[in-house]
């Protein structure tokens, strides 16, 4: 795994990549993780043939919190500057859920650079106004009571009911700092309705649901699927929010799709 330096807004940002230099994909993890948990993957993307890589978000793993709500366009320049460090003017680029919204940015911000999109357990709509509240009531909670406030009740809700796996999304949550939390918590609050803005995605692109998920809506995850040209969809069965973690054979074939 090659550390490749960059720098966003001033600070250093952690950015990991695998494989020989070439054809790029870049990968936008999920809140409250970091690009770690990509670590499954990365090597079964770079047999494909690509230079994989993954990028933490600001507050998360070896990048810094900004110190302000980390909105999602903020996410999609962060992309932006990954491929450039990448040498990459274009790319295939997959993200779950808060890394999906990360995504869905960069296509209004970068349409140009974006070759394929693997959009796993995301929806493309905004938030409700209770949905903001709640985020909002998360995010003072992290400053005022550290970030496990946040991450260890939500652990059990990214894994299908019962999953052995809860304690490694614990563990997978552990470099998210209180700041970290509370920026992207904001950030994402202020996201835009995307689904005016999918019937003009040109990039192949891949839907991916967990069968369990209970973070997303099952109806929320098919309007993404069916409001993009030749969208592919593919419901992973037993899975949860974090298909990729749960099942990572299964969503490896379907991004073998995706690159091929």
């Amino acid at each position: 795994m090659e550390e490749v330096p960059l720098r966003f807004e001033g600070r250093p940002a952690r950015l990991r990549a695998e494989g020989a230099p070439g054809r790029t994909v870049l990968l936008a993890h999920p809140f409250p993780l970091d690009g770690t948990c990509w670590d499954e993957l990365l090597p079964g993307c770079a047999a494909l043939g690509f230079r994989a890589a993954t990028v933490d978000a600001p507050g998360f793993g070896g990048t810094p919190p900004l110190g302000r709500p980390c909105t999602m366009d903020d996410l999609a320049r962060l992309l932006a500057a990954a491929l450039d460090a990448l040498g990459a003017r274009t790319a295939a680029l997959v993200g779950c859920s808060m890394g999906g919204y990360a995504l869905m940015a960069f296509w209004r911000l970068f349409p140009a650079r974006m070759e394929r999109a693997g959009l796993l357990c995301t929806q493309p709509g905004a938030d409700p106004p209770e949905a903001k509240q709640k985020r909002e009531q998360q995010a003072r909670a992290a400053l005022e009571n550290g970030p496990e406030a946040v991450t260890a009740p939500l652990a059990e809700r990214m894994t299908a009911p019962g999953s052995p796996l809860v304690g490694r999304v614990r563990e997978l949550s552990r470099s998210a700092t209180a700041q970290g939390i509370a920026d992207a918590l904001r950030g994402m609050a202020l996201r835009p309705d995307s689904t005016p803005d999918l019937p003009r995605w040109r990039a192949r692109a891949l839907v991916v649901c967990g069968e369990q998920d209970q973070l997303i809506p099952r109806a929320a995850c098919d309007s993404l699927a069916r409001n993009i040209p030749g969208a592919r969809q593919a419901v992973i069965a037993g899975a949860g929010h974090l298909a990729f973690l749960e099942k990572p054979a299964e969503v490896l074939e379907e991004l073998r799709w995706l690159l091929s």
